[in-house]
């Protein structure tokens, strides 16, 4: 199973906000019982990476919660079973 988000509606989340919340809607989870993304990752290197004024081109794939997520430059975050 696949969840993909872009954008979460007119309030443009942060890339690590986008990846939490995505990662709780697909597991079917609040986002308070996900482990802190910190253990993942750095979530301002993540934000920096996609938010800086230059902005960056590209993906980065982790995995995170059991879950594989990959976030791209232009705002998707697609989440996936660890094990697909």
């Amino acid at each position: 199973m696949s969840t993909t988000a872009s954008d979460h509606g007119d309030e443009r989340q942060s890339p690590s906000e986008a990846v939490v919340s995505s990662v709780a809607a697909h597991k079917g989870v609040d986002e308070v019982a996900l482990p802190p993304l910190y253990e993942a990752l750095d979530p301002d290197a993540l934000d920096a990476l996609f938010t800086g004024p230059a902005g960056t081109d590209g993906r980065v794939t982790f995995d995170y919660a059991g879950c594989r997520v990959e976030c791209t430059s232009d705002g998707r975050v697609d989440v996936r079973d660890a094990a697909s």
